[in-house]
């Protein structure tokens, strides 16, 4: 039981981190800034864990030899992150979570079905296309039901009331688009770390990849890093911790999912994902807009995890 509850609370960090992120957004002004704060946070804490933990050498030689494309899994961690931190203000927290998780189950169900990125092949199965089934419709009630008005802003800033109509589902297409990015993320992931010979460390080179990208857009297209009035414009100090909240993530999972095994690791952490979510958008934490929750999006998202486990546990 306390690993199923560790599994859970490890879900609820990420809308939690995304709330922090997009409250450091304000403060420093571009999400690529954000996402570097982030990324330089998350890349100390697993260096310091890879450093600790081993094993060494902690590039070994074979892993060279391996494909060139798992060492890039750092550039679809940045989209996933930075989509995130531009869609909380647009879509509140449940339906940041909502949207990345459909784009997710999309993208993991064609990597399994084709073996993308040597991935142990698991063709579609009628229970797997029940879950999707199921997904979706919890995904698209959740939408339906979602009171866009905002309540409060615990910033005090004014809601923002622009994205309405057709302009609201290109944010949502956005959404399900950085889920995807994420699915592919992991499958680099898991391939890196076979080749690295721990998840860890594959994490800390995906950190990397990620900062060497992001400081290249922040140097030629921010052109600065709004540290200093950032760091004395009254901000609250926790808004720098998104990253640490991400690394904790990682380590995390990487623990729990020889454990309890990478399905039910996964759906634990998706249910988090969303609780949180529900929690960040009713209660409006680390400065996010509250919202009415319905009991139409709880059916909903009830729903879409019944079809997670269905994929997931099949």
């Amino acid at each position: 039981m306390p690993l199923l509850i560790l599994g859970v609370l490890t879900g609820v960090i990420t809308p939690a981190q995304t709330a922090i992120n997009a409250r450091l957004r304000k403060a420093i002004g571009t999400p690529f800034r954000a996402s570097l704060v982030s990324f330089t946070v998350g890349l100390t804490a697993t260096t310091l864990a890879a450093l600790v933990l081993g094993p060494y050498p902690l590039v070994p030689a074979s892993a060279l030899r391996g494909p060139w494309w798992m060492w890039f899994a750092g550039l679809f961690g940045v989209i996933f992150m930075t989509g995130n931190i531009l869609l909380l203000p647009k879509l509140g927290s449940l339906q940041t979570v909502l949207m990345p998780v459909l784009g997710q189950i999309l993208m993991g169900l064609l990597i399994d079905q084709f073996g993308w990125f040597g991935s142990t092949q698991h063709p579609m199965t009628p229970m797997r296309a029940g879950g999707l089934i199921l997904a979706v419709i919890g995904v698209l009630a959740a939408i339906v039901a979602a009171n866009t008005t905002v309540i409060r802003a615990t910033s005090g800033a004014s809601p923002d009331h622009t994205a309405a109509g057709a302009t609201i589902w290109l944010w949502r297409g956005l959404g399900v688009a950085c889920g995807m990015s994420s699915a592919v993320q992991t499958a680099l992931l898991g391939r890196l770390g076979t080749a690295l010979g721990s998840p860890i460390k594959a994490s800390m080179v995906s950190f990397a990849v990620g900062f060497l990208a992001l400081l290249l857009v922040v140097l030629l297209h921010d052109r600065g890093f709004g540290l200093k009035s950032a760091a004395h414009g009254g901000n609250p100090r926790w808004m720098w911790c998104g990253g640490l909240l991400g690394a904790t993530v990682v380590l995390s999972t990487s623990w729990l999912s020889p454990q309890l095994g990478t399905g039910l690791t996964v759906l634990l952490v998706l249910i988090g994902q969303v609780t949180g979510g529900l929690l960040v958008d009713r209660f409006g934490w680390f400065g996010a807009a509250r919202r009415r929750i319905t009991a139409l999006q709880i059916v909903g998202v009830a729903v879409a995890i019944a079809g997670i486990a269905l994929i997931r546990l099949s």
